[in-house]
């Protein structure tokens, strides 16, 4: 009984982890941030000029990612290179890419049919 406690215990530990990361991305912002440091580490200068944010909100943006463990950060003078931490939710983030093309797909066969 005490086993079947502590292990119930552990999972719950482990699954709010994992809700932790992805309450981290819940964001757009955050999500198109994390796939541009897919390609390697950038400075958030150049994250604003790639997705025409403002940098204050750029940089809110990256704290999150960077306090839930998803990216890096590295000094270097007077700039800091962030770098994806977690490559591995790469993949999962073309999965769901997959599954919203798959959902529009569908929506545009029904609203096909609702013109007709």
């Amino acid at each position: 009984m005490i086993e079947d406690k502590a292990r119930i215990r552990r999972d719950m530990e482990a699954a709010q982890s994992k809700a932790d990361i992805l309450k981290a991305l819940a964001h757009p912002v955050r999500v198109r941030v994390f796939e541009a440091l897919a390609d390697g580490e950038k400075t958030v200068g150049e994250l604003v000029a790639m997705l025409g944010e403002k940098e204050a909100n750029t940089s809110r943006h990256l704290a999150v990612l960077r306090n839930a463990g998803i990216v890096a950060t590295r000094k270097e003078g007077l700039n800091v290179h962030y770098s994806n931490r977690m490559p591995c939710l790469i993949p999962m983030l073309g999965c769901v890419n997959q599954a919203v093309c798959a959902m529009a797909d569908e929506h545009m066969k029904i609203a096909c049919c609702i013109r007709r």
